[in-house]
């Protein structure tokens, strides 16, 4: 297995509020998308990704059964959410902050997938294949298309109905995958998929097979070239 991850401010925003980790000793990766709209959602992303790997990081090593890994994630975002939640009420600098947070844990051939937010992970195989689902009014209406929804519902359709350290603790997503060899997993926040679509991710993808870095490097360099005007971050772990 190799992972690579890289994150960049991009064109327009005067900070980073993205925060990654990867800990390759324990395959376990994890990406924030602080809330740009709030205050310190910097702080909120580098705090979840700390409180989160804090609580695998000592539970992962004594599992002796894979299966408790699902429960162990949720629990982790669990315990996430309180710390940027409880940080939040400590003060107007940190009145509203939240963040986004995924995380992936990756045993033999299974990728362990959690998150609350719209920060995604795809697998490419053959293609490139989304398998986490946006937490967003946009996500949700897609999924009532019997409804007429109105031009306001419309607009907000990038608001997030999950995040951490935001209203009550959310519901995380637990899935889990099987890789073959030679796949790529990928972690990402919406400063990537903002800007590129999914057929552009897969040819970069699929241009770079065999050059993990490089191949962080153009989907920075793609994103960027579009604008660029959110927080950029992308992990790639291949099997």
């Amino acid at each position: 297995m190799k992972a690579v991850w890289r994150t960049d401010t991009g064109r327009v925003r005067p900070n980073n509020q993205d925060f990654i980790l990867g800990d390759e000793e324990r395959s376990l990766f994890l990406l924030a998308d602080g809330l740009g709209g709030h205050n310190a959602g910097e702080v909120a992303s580098a705090l979840a990704i700390k409180t989160a790997h804090d609580f695998l990081a000592e539970r992962l090593d004594l599992l002796t059964d894979d299966a408790g890994i699902p429960d162990l994630l949720v629990e982790s975002i669990c315990r996430a959410h309180d710390a940027v939640k409880d940080m939040a009420g400590s003060g107007l600098r940190f009145h509203g902050m939240g963040t986004t947070l995924i995380e992936a844990c990756i045993r033999g051939n299974a990728a362990y997938i959690c998150h609350a937010g719209d920060s995604r992970a795809y697998v490419c195989s053959s293609g490139l294949e989304l398998i986490t689902k946006d937490h967003t009014v946009g996500s949700s209406l897609s999924e009532d298309r019997g409804k007429v929804f109105s031009e306001a519902s419309q607009r907000m359709r990038h608001v997030l109905t999950q995040a951490v350290g935001i209203r009550e603790c959310p519901l995380p997503d637990s899935i889990r995958v099987m890789l073959r060899q030679g796949d790529i997993l990928m972690l990402c926040s919406d400063g990537l998929t903002n800007m590129l679509t999914d057929d552009e991710i897969n040819r970069i993808i699929c241009s770079h097979r065999g050059e993990l870095d490089r191949m962080a490097d153009m989907l920075v360099s793609g994103a960027n070239s579009r604008g660029g005007v959110d927080n950029i971050s992308v992990m790639l772990v291949e099997r």
